[in-house]
């Protein structure tokens, strides 16, 4: 079971639209220009700083976790030694790190500090280069992110010389968890390791970053969210962070069983739902009618100025589950398009002046915006729905959350969803009723 220590670490409002991948398992890699020692080059200490020698200046900011033996440094590497200036961010946020050369700033970057967003910098010197290593790590109701960027100034497509990121979750036994593959973690966490192992700190926002000592004082990520799920999970010392990672998939896939969904005859309702999707910004909606016997009619419009781009559609839901109270699983049994135009095919009306555009039907889609094949998973929600805590039915469901009209935390069970929701199970996205 999940642990409810695990479960505070974790609350707190992640900033969701910085996503522009999904919560998919999976490792991504983009590799620019340059290369990166196999071998780990020269480990700098980890003693604490003396900013006024090290060419650091604060503007209020914190200085104990600033990198020791920045001497000197050249991260755009013409010959110049560059200063490092830490400031608190007007919002209390984070913080600003700056980079000034001859009196002038030639690079910065923000570090966040939110429950669920924070961000390492550090200096890293390969090859007997400066370069600087953004670390950040995002986690929320057991959805995780990872990423870093390694790169000099000023920091461009051109200037970052390696980066790279994975997503998973822990969330085993939610019908939200989209996949933890242990060994691209595993890989992901090698890589970053290994650059941390060639740089000392500047700047940390990130207070679950352990700094573990091995050998001639190495920084190393251990993954602090292997700890503390005893006794279902006890991280083995002995072990690799390939091996402990492979034994946590394990133990959480044994214990933290899905729900048995039970056959129902109909929905859990009387009378048709009328749903929206939408961004609350832009000119386009999607409109959903979803009627008691899981039949539905949807009409997608998108305007730029006098080009429409359209689809209307219906359907039928056929196997109806539930999961929980307040939750239940559908599978697609029909979709069809009535727009009665070929997808991608333009015309005009002789009563207006529009351009129409036949489209998909945006809600009912893939992840590569193909209309739904029967089988795909829809669950509905009630108002009641809570998301607070690891088993309730919105835990984790965070592209779902980002779509809500009216958007608030789950932080309780007083806080409900507060509506009819239906949730696309390929994508994530939403409908609400009003």
């Amino acid at each position: 079971m999940m642990k409810k220590k695990l479960c505070l670490l974790l609350t707190g409002m992640i900033i969701l639209m910085f996503l522009t991948c999904s919560c998919s398992s999976g490792q991504k890699m983009e590799k620019i220009t340059g290369s990166i020692a196999d071998d780990p080059l020269e480990t700098i200490s980890l003693e604490q700083p003396d900013a006024e020698a090290y060419n650091i200046e604060t503007d209020g900011a914190e200085t104990d976790d600033a990198a020791d033996s920045i001497t000197t440094l050249d991260l755009n590497h013409n010959g110049i030694a560059e200063e490092i200036r830490l400031k608190d961010a007007d919002s209390e946020q984070g913080q600003w790190l700056e980079i000034w050369e001859n009196d002038e700033r030639i690079g910065f970057e923000y570090c966040y500090c939110t429950d669920s967003e924070q961000t390492a910098i550090f200096l890293c010197t390969l090859d007997g280069e400066d370069y600087l290593l953004c670390y950040d790590t995002m986690i929320y109701q057991g959805v995780c992110t990872y990423s870093y960027d390694l790169f000099n100034l000023p920091r461009n497509k051109e200037n970052v010389i390696q980066r790279n990121w994975v997503d998973f979750d822990i969330n085993f036994g939610s019908p939200h968890h989209n996949g933890f593959d242990s060994e691209a973690i595993a890989a992901f966490m090698d890589e970053v390791n290994n650059l941390l192992s060639n740089s000392a700190q500047i700047l940390n926002t990130n207070s679950n970053l352990p700094y573990t000592l091995y050998g001639e004082g190495q920084i190393y990520d251990s993954l602090w969210w292997l700890d503390g799920w005893e006794p279902e999970f006890i991280r083995d010392e002995d072990k690799s962070l390939r091996e402990n990672l492979k034994d946590f998939q394990t133990a959480m896939t044994a214990v933290q069983v899905p729900v048995v969904p039970e056959e129902v005859d109909s929905l859990p309702f009387t009378e048709p739902l009328e749903m929206e999707f939408y961004s609350g910004a832009g000119a386009w909606r999607t409109c959903l009618t979803l009627n008691p016997d899981g039949s539905f009619v949807g009409d997608y419009v998108d305007a730029d100025l006098n080009i429409l781009h359209v689809c209307q559609f219906h359907g039928q839901f056929g196997k109806v589950e539930k999961l929980t109270d307040s939750s239940w699983l559908l599978t697609l049994s029909e979709l069809e398009i009535d727009t009665g135009h070929n997808v991608g095919e333009s015309w005009t009306e002789t009563d207006d002046d529009c351009q129409y555009i036949s489209s998909q039907p945006y809600g009912f889609d893939d992840k590569d915006y193909n209309a739904l094949e029967p089988g795909a998973k829809f669950i509905l929600y009630s108002s009641d729905a809570t998301g607070h805590e690891p088993g309730t039915e919105l835990y984790g469901a965070l592209e779902f959350q980002s779509w809500m009209h009216k958007r608030h935390e789950f932080n309780s069970a007083d806080d409900i969803l507060g509506c009819w929701g239906l949730l696309n199970m390929e994508t994530g996205r939403g409908f609400f009723d009003n």
